[in-house]
C-alpha cells in the first residue's frame, strides 16, 4: 500500500488482489501499478474479491500505469491506462 508495484516481466503476467482476510488493507488504500516489462499485466481478483473498472483489467502497454483503490472490505476499483 502506498508504494509503486513494478511489473517487470517479459511475458504475460498477473497481479492478484487478495481477500481482506489475507491482507487487510484499510478502505481508501491506493496501490499504484506500473507495467515496466513488455509482458502485459492483468489484474486478477481472488475468489470473493470484486474489481470494478471502466475498460478492463489489463494494463494497456509497456509503461502503462494504473491504480487500485479499495472501496469496501473486498471491493476495489481499477483506474488508469487499462484495456479489455
Amino acid at each position: 500500500a502506498g508504494k509503486l508495484v513494478e511489473m517487470n516481466v517479459v511475458s504475460a503476467n498477473n497481479l492478484t488482489v487478495p481477500l481482506n482476510s489475507s491482507v487487510a488493507y484499510p478502505v481508501g488504500t491506493e496501490i499504484n501499478i506500473l507495467q515496466v516489462g513488455a509482458g502485459q499485466t492483468t489484474v486478477v481478483a481472488t475468489a470473493g474479491v470484486t474489481i470494478n473498472n471502466a475498460a478492463g483489467l489489463k494494463l494497456r502497454a509497456q509503461w502503462s500505469s494504473a491504480t487500485l483503490i479499495k472501496r469496501a472490505t473486498d471491493t476495489w476499483v481499477l483506474v488508469g491506462d487499462i484495456s479489455a
